[in-house]
Formats: C-alpha cells, structure tokens, sequence
C-alpha cells in the first residue's frame, strides 16, 4: 500500500510526523474481556488501526477485516482508519498512554521508534511464531524485526516500478520499454534526452519524475556502493567511497541534464507524483505500485516497467506490517488476527487493493490476480531486485542527509565533497546517546 507521502517528503518530514503531539479527539482503549492467553474464553473485541487510502481503499480494508470476523465469530474487530499524519500523531500518543490499539498498522519507514521502544509484543514468544512465519518473504520479514527481535508481520511489500505514458513516447518517436528486462541508466538517459522539452529556457516537459522512487541512496546501491553498513538500523555511515560518490554522481546528473524536473521543484512545483505525474501529461515516467493499478487500467496510454539498472539492479522499497501492542488485554486474540492475515488467501485479498504479498503461496499466484494482469511478469522481475528502505531511530540522519542532498542539487556541493559530508555527519549522529 501507497506509504501516502513521497520518499522525499518523508526523508524531511518524518522526524516531525514521528515526534509531533498528539491529535485531538477520543483515544480508543484496547477493549474487551479475558486475558493475553485467554481470548477464547468469551466473545472479545479489538481495536485496529491504519491509515487511509483513500475512501475506496479504506473500504476495502474494512471489508478485509470483516472476512476475518466471518471466520472467527467471537472476534470483533474495530477499525479506525485516520489521514496518514493524524495516525501517527494518535499512535505516538497513545503507545506512551498505554491505551493503544489492539492491532497496530505499521509502515516500515515510520516503524523504528516503536519496535525500539518496547511498545510492541516480540511476536515470536508465540509458540506456534515459527510455523507461521515461514512462509513469509525472508525480505519482508527483516523489515518487521529489530535487535533480534520481531514486532510485526509483513502482510504487503512496497515495490515500485517505472510507470509510463506511452502518449508522450509515440510523440517523441520513442518505443515502450521492455516490460520485464531492465534499461540500463545509459539507455534511458538517451531515451529521455527525446522526451525532455525546454522551452526558452524552461522546462515544459520532463522524462521523469524521480520523486518518490529514486533517490540518492538508490542510486549508491545501484553502483555497488552501501549507503550504510545496514540499512535497518545502521550503526555506521559508509558512503564515502568510489561506488558512493558515483551514486551520487548518477543521481545528481537527473537534474543537472534536466531529465528530471528541478530538485527545488518536485515538491513545489507543478509536476505532481506517482500516477499524478503521468496525469499531468508533462511528465514521461514515475513511480508507480500496485495500489494505483486499477487506476492506471483505465488509461490504455500507461504501462511499467523495471527501474533502470547501473552495475545491478535494486529497488528500495518498505513493507507494511501487523503489530500487537504490548499492554493489549486480548493479545492471544490479537495474534489470531495476525495468523489469518498473513495466510494466502488474505493476503491475495490485501494483494488486490494494495501492496505485492509478503506470503511466498500468494505472491507466486500473482498473475492471477494483478488487474491488470499484462503488469504481473514486471513485477515480478521487480520484486527479485527489492532491497530494505531506511529504518532508523535516529530521525536528525535523514533530515540531515536530506539537508546535503539539497546543497548538491543546489550546487553548493560537489559529488566528493557530498559524501564526505554524509559520512561525517551521519556518523556523528549514529554516534550519539
């Protein structure tokens, strides 16, 4: 499911989303009887949140849960689906009240806080964890765990993929891309030079819109290079090196050959995002998911294909998750819910309104679901390619980080000095208490 703000928004904003105070408005205590062992023994209720999605979408949700309560008739569950900012501000507030949802909706990239903190049960004090997790994607799964820990289940991967209009392509006499084999960076950087239209001195039309999809760290891994030592909670800054400073390179040749909008731009100015980037008619490729498929199909004009590749190709991406909270009175009951919902049939389910499976059953299946289902086979070549986001406690690193990639796009800063600055900086910030 769409993580509802941009890679780049969240890199400046989630600091201040994960920190901000608690919103107005009831709080909705856990509920219902009996113990964390001993959900069976009356007709129990619990509390589930997320975040929407859209109406539609948020529907769809709620119909979800209600095929879950067909089949576990003395459960309820009751959901409360709240705008992407408003949920995390109720969460922060109410895990630090000790009255927070049963059943905690988790997005990876907002995720670390809460698994550092001790707010979430380690699922895997369930005796019967094992048996359900093995089927899960061992790539999901390591987005759900921390300090050897797991405090969720993964029940969709985020993969993003190219989406294309091919209206602007016939215009610019340029062919589709392949749906399932990869351009390699120089193929679509000779591609774009035929989609990227500047006139008197302003850009009109752009090849892509590189917001929310490829960023620098993309770009890093892309070239052999690392980031961080590891990305899921790191411990070191490990940029500085020739793979880094190419990423870097690479990255900041989107806008410096104008292939990409202005960087000052993307959030400011008129290009938009995602699907909302193809909408606008001035904008090649973005990043698209399979939460806008069904969008997208009613538009003959889009397609996808696979993120370009430099020396190996890698899609960075997050999950979206099921966690229970650690002072819930129904756990036993809450863990029933998390079993269900990681299962196949569910998640093929979930699969149709939002992310890729993280259950290998249903994500081999996927050509017989995906609408429309010319857009399995990318995806599933995509999905071979996918590598863990940032997770981190240490909000100040990505606002920093952010801080340097903006003074390289401004020019302020070369390449060289870029990295340097990143490593020296970041590590300074891992550093500390």
């Amino acid at each position: 499911m769409d993580f509802s703000m941009s890679r780049r928004r969240f890199i400046t904003q989630s600091g201040k989303v994960a920190m901000a105070a608690g919103v107005g408005g009831s709080l909705l205590a856990a509920c219902g009887g009996g113990s964390s062992g001993n959900s069976n023994s009356g007709p129990v209720t619990l509390t589930f949140g997320w975040w929407s999605n859209t109406p539609a979408k948020d529907n769809s949700m709620k119909a979800w849960i209600k095929d879950f309560e067909k089949a576990h008739a003395n459960i309820h569950v009751k959901p409360e689906i709240l705008p992407w900012g408003n949920y995390w501000d109720k969460l922060k507030t109410t895990t630090a009240g000790g009255n927070a949802y049963d059943i905690i909706g988790m997005s990876s990239g907002m995720a670390a806080p809460y698994f550092d903190s001790g707010a979430l049960t380690d699922l895997t004090t369930f005796s019967d964890y094992n048996d359900s997790s093995k089927s899960l994607s061992p790539a999901a799964l390591t987005l759900s765990q921390w300090s050897g820990k797991t405090f969720a289940l993964p029940i969709g991967t985020s993969i993003s993929v190219l989406g294309y209009n091919k209206a602007l392509l016939d215009a610019a006499g340029v062919p589709a891309p392949d749906p399932v084999k990869a351009m390699t960076f120089d193929e679509f950087k000779t591609m774009a030079k035929k989609l990227t239209k500047i006139q008197n001195g302003k850009g009109v039309q752009y090849a892509i819109n590189p917001d929310d999809i490829l960023d620098y760290d993309m770009f890093v891994r892309m070239n052999g290079g690392k980031t961080f030592d590891n990305p899921v909670n790191p411990s070191k800054v490990t940029i500085n090196t020739p793979e880094g400073i190419q990423g870097l390179t690479d990255y900041q040749s989107l806008f410096t050959e104008k292939i990409a909008p202005p960087y000052n731009e993307l959030n400011n100015g008129p290009w938009s995002f995602d699907l909302g980037a193809l909408d606008t008619g001035k904008i090649a490729f973005a990043r698209v998911g399979p939460w806008l498929f069904s969008d997208m199909a009613k538009n003959p004009n889009y397609g996808i294909t696979p993120i370009f590749t430099i020396k190996q190709p890698v899609i960075t991406g997050g999950v979206n998750s099921l966690a229970i909270y650690k002072n819930s009175k129904n756990q036993q009951a809450a863990w029933e819910f998390l079993k269900w919902a990681t299962q196949t049939n569910p998640e093929i389910s979930f699969a149709k309104f939002s992310d890729i499976p993280a259950e290998k059953q249903a994500f081999s299946q996927l050509d017989s679901y995906l609408q429309p289902s010319k857009f399995a086979p990318t995806m599933t070549t995509a999905f071979q390619s996918f590598q863990p986001s940032l997770m981190t406690t240490k909000d100040q690193l990505a606002t920093t980080i952010g801080d340097i990639i903006t003074d390289l796009m401004a020019g302020k800063l070369t390449p060289t000095q870029a990295a340097a600055k990143i490593e020296q900086q970041g590590n300074s910030i891992l550093a500390s208490a």
